[in-house]
């Protein structure tokens, strides 16, 4: 692979998780319910490390770490939290492709074809 493909690969996934971020944050957003209806609030707003007591009880048996580790899954399922983990994503491999095609030698693939 060229120093050329690979930036043409960075930029594709650059591009590509970009898209699908804004595609992923676009379409988990939620219409904004109208004022003064009853019966609308659903018990799926609240997340699982809300109660105190589960909140205890994860820590109890698993440590603060696994705390740590429910409150984060409970923020990578919003939209936004998901768009931002694929962005990040696409920004780490971008720079890798662009990192190693920077360190390529220009004519690698000439010479060993010869």
């Amino acid at each position: 692979m060229s120093a050329g493909t690979l930036k043409t690969v960075g930029m594709l996934v650059l591009l590509v998780g970009l898209g699908s971020a804004c595609l992923v944050a676009r379409l988990g957003q939620k219409p904004v319910p109208s004022a003064g209806t009853p019966g609308d609030w659903q018990d799926s707003s609240l997340a699982l490390t809300d109660s105190k007591s589960t909140t205890r009880n994860i820590e109890l048996y698993g440590g603060k770490v696994e705390v740590l580790m429910v409150r984060l899954l409970d923020w990578a399922q919003r939209p936004e939290g998901l768009a931002l983990l694929i962005i990040s994503g696409a920004v780490v491999i971008a720079l890798g492709c662009f990192g190693i095609a920077r360190h390529l030698p220009p004519r690698l693939w000439k010479n060993i074809v010869r």
